[in-house]
């Protein structure tokens, strides 16, 4: 970095005394700030950032901001630097300019200097609700096209860690390294995880069928892609059981299925037709009896002998 961006790290305890803020408040920020800048000549850099970072939460100032740019700079941090100095030059002209002019066009020139080494990644992905961490941390993005599950990141140039996750899918973790000032698109997709279907029956040996195909007997486990299954349930001696079902990627279904035993009709039953035909057989013994009956002639006034008509 070079000593020519020490000089105006004073400027701050200048613009703090003469502050109406709380006093214990600015003294406190003036003595972060000072301890920020004593780590920068030792090239201690995350020890400066976090002093200037303390002291910004106190007593907030574009210089401050600006210096905490510049470790980020020095650190590699290129984005999130990239973002300060932008932030600084912004503080600087809503506050009347807190930032020198020559401090003002450093911030500009190095915010010149990261726009070319930053990478530059067009991002779809597929599922768009898919959540996504670059690094761990959340998505820095810029811009896109505004249609859901595409992004523009800005990042460091180097080796990036994606990591996509949604429920019902497969994680997705994937290294990826960009050069300096890389400009590419880059395709995530995630692969949705199957739906499992556990099949019961009421009664044990019933058969499962999943759209028409056996698929063994219950208690059985089924997995398929998301979707709508006609589930059918069979056994010897029950009515056949179906429904539809609808399984969402990576869902586990129940299903239980309440088989209900045949009722054979009565006229289908053997000892109905047993006893018909006895019924029958004596209603047919009872007739012919009647007719006999029928058919004998009267006695002859009482006595022994028929009557007998002669021709």
């Amino acid at each position: 970095m070079g000593a020519r961006w020490l000089v105006p790290l004073l400027l701050l305890a200048r613009v703090a005394s003469a502050a109406a803020d709380d006093p214990a408040r600015v003294a406190e920020a003036r003595k972060l700030f000072i301890e920020g800048a004593d780590l920068v000549k030792r090239a201690q850099w995350p020890e400066a950032l976090a002093a200037f970072e303390q002291s910004a939460k106190l007593r907030p100032h574009a210089i401050t901001t600006y210096n905490i740019g510049a470790c980020q700079r020095a650190m590699g941090h290129y984005a999130r630097a990239r973002e300060t100095f932008g932030r600084a030059l912004a503080e600087s002209d809503a506050s009347n300019h807190q930032l020198p002019e020559s401090l003002a066009d450093e911030a500009r020139a190095f915010a010149t200097e990261l726009d070319n080494l930053l990478a530059r990644v067009d991002v779809s992905i597929d599922p768009p609700e898919a959540s996504v961490a670059v690094d761990g941390r959340p998505l820095q993005v810029t811009g896109g096209d505004a249609r859901p599950g595409r992004y523009r990141l800005v990042l460091d140039p180097g080796v990036h860690v994606f990591m996509l996750a949604r429920r019902g899918f497969k994680d997705v973790v994937l290294n990826k390294t960009f050069e300096p000032g890389a400009r590419t698109s880059l395709e995530l997709k995630l692969d949705s995880l199957p739906a499992t279907l556990h099949i019961s029956a009421s009664h044990d040996g019933a058969i499962v069928h999943v759209d028409g195909r056996d698929v063994g007997a219950a208690p059985v486990d089924v997995q398929r892609p998301a979707g709508n299954y006609l589930v059918g349930v069979s056994k010897a001696g029950f009515l056949d059981y179906s429904t539809r079902l609808s399984v969402s990627a990576g869902e586990e279904a129940s299903l239980r299925a309440p088989l209900v035993e045949k009722k054979t009709p009565i006229y289908k039953r053997w000892w109905f037709w047993t006893a018909a035909a006895v019924v029958v057989a004596g209603a047919s013994i009872g007739g012919y009896f009647a007719a006999r009956a029928a058919e004998t002639p009267a006695l002859d006034g009482g006595g022994l002998g028929w009557v007998v008509k002669l021709r």
